[in-house]
């Protein structure tokens, strides 16, 4: 079965996303730059918040990480390069590691540009339509 999602707007031009798996109930936030949008998206999916992804350290996706850990108990996954956010991380990650989520293996990709510590996170068993 695959992943549920739910993308939600905060701020002036950003999107959280929810990724949530009705087999083990677990629910992820990709990012936590504003705790309120999504603890709204949480109420209006009725998911409960298990994980918290992040992709960078910028406030526009962190603001939110403290409350939002705190109130879940969340485990938080993030970059492994150091950040004012890093300290909140359980899960340190860089490119080409990997982690399990809800039975589905996840393929850490790091994409330094936007920052030095971009990542990127593919689940190969939710490409639907694609051949190799």
């Amino acid at each position: 079965m695959a992943f549920q999602t739910h993308q939600f707007p905060y701020g002036d031009d950003n999107y959280g996303l929810l990724l949530h798996c009705t087999e083990s109930n677990l629910t992820a936030c990709v990012d936590a730059g504003d705790a309120a949008a999504a603890e709204a998206a949480l109420a209006e999916t009725g998911w409960q918040l298990s994980h918290i992804f992040i992709t960078h350290h910028h406030g526009d996706h962190t603001a939110g990480l403290t409350e939002l850990k705190q109130r879940h108990g969340a485990t938080v996954l993030g970059p492994v390069i150091d950040s004012a956010a890093s300290t909140l991380y359980d899960i340190r990650l860089g490119d080409g590691d990997h982690f399990e989520f809800a039975g589905r293996q996840i393929d850490v990709i790091s994409t330094p540009g936007h920052t030095l510590d971009m990542l990127n996170f593919y689940i190969a068993s939710e490409v639907h339509g694609l051949h190799r």
